[in-house]
């Protein structure tokens, strides 16, 4: 009987041997940088065509809408001394970034300095330039793939074969490829994920290389490039433990070797919590209130564990086939449930099956610790990756996102690669490794060119939205930016039948997103504009007027009613137009603006000075000191023959302004008409003279 192949992974001793100095002379300085080059312009090469690319989806938080990185070269410092969202709260909320703990209460828990920093340092030299920020988050991905590859290489020396035929070389290529990566490639704002991988595999590469030569420097350089990799985005405080179980996995240095690893890398760890901590405080935020921020807010517990369990199923399907693909996974959008359905229960079969993912990883685990299998290893790789973004110890805000398996990616294709190399031509008699190579080209093939596809949806806010609405139907959020999308499009849009298609497609995207969560408030803002875009002014008013009841603060959605009053105006609908007004002043009761066009309508436009009496009564009571104001209420008197009243108020404004023409004629007008006709003759004849001499 055939002995099995063992899984173990091969010893990896602390010093070289021949064989692999001729390896490292073959892979390092020779060959293997011919396929460095090769596998960096690759990741490149997929993702160039965002040079053509907009500004999208969370790109205006940390960029053109963050008050720090607009700040260029005086922002790179000032991020290290902010939460990662105080830049883009600032901006909105009008206020100095130094004040906005004053001004607004905002829940921090974001500390991610060292992208923000790249952005800031282009805004100084390049100002608003997307294109330029896309093309960098490409270079830094094909740096990415050059870096695993190195780091595969120290895992799985490549010995009697050639490189292209590798472990190393085939994983780099899938991971690469993977079109779970659009995400983080394409949104520029995801440049904390390629920063903190960038740096987090430096760590480990360099703490492999401490292990074998016992260097304390390279220590160092790991503890370095592990603070630089936290500093880019947290996830990666894995890699502490991750660090010293590698080294074990595959016998590379000795127990002692292994634990100070460990106190490296903690060390960086520590070093990043407590900058951390000084700066936003402690990560014990409250739970968000809002659903839209906080996806489990409805959810009992045993739905909040299905749900999670579920969401591993998802990921795990994800990573073997990337279809469909979505940025957005918010209430209520879920893999394997329908759109009435908002959370997981115990008997869906996606939680099912996400139990048995965890069950058989957690055997798997165990199982190999003590022969050291790479599934063991990949298994610990993928849950030490994964746990932190699993909504399973502490909430983060999203059920899930095609992002969050960037890094975990690298188990997945280690696996694949292992038992496509290694396994399957061992156990499957007639297997031959041509065939196998080809099989694995045609997946890096597939991969590509749904990587290219996909990246195209990440062109610009309106093509995303109106891409992933097609994939996460049951989402609040998705179908809110799809509507937004449409109504950004009408403004070029003159054909009237193609106009009210996409009216009406606007209208069922954002009715939708009502339907699914009531309380959202966006589409509210959303609908009063799709409705302006519709002229049907009326409904407008009726969804601004909700805005403004529900964010009383701010003066917007009035503002909004105001100017539809005033497009009322211009189409000649006068009667229409001063309920506009009407409407703004439920809101806005003192506002001079609004009651003297709702006077000014009724009096000059509707020839009925009696309806705008009371608008211009109102002001004058408000506004006692504004001669303009008090011009125009005694203008209205008179118009209603009441005269004296007219007089009454412009005698004494007369007498505090003797050089004003206007208010002289409107009094001289107004006793002539009160049958005091010497005086108001007078009065008139003088202004008349003022006038001329001005």
């Amino acid at each position: 009987m055939a002995r099995k192949k063992s899984t173990k992974i091969k010893e990896s001793p602390i010093v070289e041997t021949e064989v692999e100095k001729e390896i490292s002379v073959r892979t390092g300085l020779g060959i293997a940088k011919n396929w460095k080059i090769l596998l960096f312009l690759f990741g490149f090469m997929l993702y160039a065509n965002t040079i053509n690319f907009d500004y999208a989806l969370d790109d205006k938080i940390v960029i053109i809408s963050n008050q720090i990185t607009m700040k260029g070269f005086d922002g790179v410092v000032a991020h290290f001394f902010y939460d990662s969202m105080d830049g883009f709260w600032a901006e909105q909320y009008g206020v100095d970034v130094e004040d906005l703990n004053k001004n607004a209460l905002v829940a921090g828990g974001r500390y991610r300095p060292l992208s923000l920093v790249t952005y800031a340092i282009e805004w100084e030299l390049f100002g608003e330039n997307p294109g330029l920020s896309h093309i960098i988050n490409a270079i830094l991905y094909g740096l990415t793939g050059l870096i695993l590859f190195t780091f595969l290489l120290r895992l799985f020396p490549v010995q009697n074969i050639p490189i292209w035929q590798s472990i190393p070389f085939w994983a780099t290529l899938l991971f690469i490829a993977h079109p779970l990566h659009v995400e983080v490639v394409a949104n520029i704002k995801s440049r904390d994920e390629i920063l903190s991988l960038l740096f987090g595999l430096l760590a480990l590469n360099y703490v492999i290389d401490y292990a074998k030569g016992l260097d304390m420097k390279k220590l160092g350089y790991a503890a370095a490039f592990l603070f630089l990799s936290l500093m880019s985005k947290e996830t990666t405080i894995a890699f502490v433990a991750l660090g010293p179980i590698l080294l074990y996995f595959f016998n590379i240095g000795d127990a002692k070797s292994w634990k100070m690893s460990f106190f490296g890398l903690l060390l960086a760890g520590a070093a990043y919590t407590a900058i951390r901590f000084m700066v936003i405080g402690s990560p014990d935020t409250p739970i968000a209130s809002e659903l839209m921020n906080s996806p489990f807010l409805e959810a009992t517990e045993g739905q909040r564990l299905a749900t999670i369990f579920l969401i591993l199923a998802a990921y795990i399907k994800l990573l073997f086939f990337p279809f469909p693909l979505t940025h957005d996974y918010y209430p209520f959008h879920l893999p394997f449930l329908g759109e009435e359905e908002h959370y997981a229960n115990w008997s869906n079969l996606g939680t099912i099956a996400g139990v048995v993912i965890l069950l058989g990883l957690l055997t798997v685990i165990v199982k190999g610790m003590k022969s050291k299998n790479v599934y063991s290893f990949s298994a610990l790789f993928f849950l030490g990756t994964t746990i932190l973004v699993s909504n399973l110890f502490f909430p983060i805000g999203v059920f899930m996102n095609e992002r969050f398996m960037y890094v975990p990616t690298i188990a997945f294709v280690i696996v694949l690669t292992y038992l496509c190399l290694e396994v399957l031509p061992q156990k499957v008699k007639g297997i031959q490794r041509p065939a196998i190579l080809g099989f694995l080209g045609m997946v890096v093939l597939v991969f590509s060119v749904m990587t290219i596809g996909r990246s195209a949806a990440w062109k610009n806010d309106s093509t995303l939205a109106l891409s992933d609405v097609k994939v996460s139907t049951g989402s609040a959020k998705v179908n809110m930016a799809a509507g937004d999308a449409i109504i950004r499009e009408l403004a070029n849009e003159k054909n009237p039948e193609k106009r009210q298609q996409m009216l009406d497609e606007c209208y069922g995207y954002l009715k939708k997103s009502l339907d699914i969560y009531p309380g959202y408030f966006p589409p509210l803002d959303l609908l009063g504009k799709m409705y302006f875009e519709a002229g049907n002014y009326e409904e407008s008013i009726i969804f601004y007027g909700y805005c403004a009841k529900r964010k009383p603060n701010d003066p917007s959605f009035v503002e909004n009613i105001f100017i539809i009053g005033n497009k009322l105006l211009l189409e000649i609908r006068y009667d229409e137009a001063v309920a506009a007004y009407d409407s703004a002043l439920v809101f806005a009761p003192t506002n001079k603006k609004y009651l003297l066009a709702a006077a000014q309508v009724s009096v000059q436009n509707l020839n009925n000075p009696g309806k705008g009496l009371p608008y211009m009564q109102k002001a004058y009571k408000l506004y006692p000191s504004d001669s303009d104001i008090a011009e125009k209420l005694a203008i209205t008197y008179a118009m209603m023959s009441r005269f004296n009243d007219a007089i009454a108020i412009l005698q004494p404004l007369y007498e505090a302004n003797p050089e004003n023409a206007s208010i002289m004629q409107n009094l001289g007008i107004a006793y002539y008409q009160s049958g005091q006709i010497e005086l108001g003759m007078a009065l008139m004849d003088k202004s008349k003279l003022l006038k001329k001499s001005d």
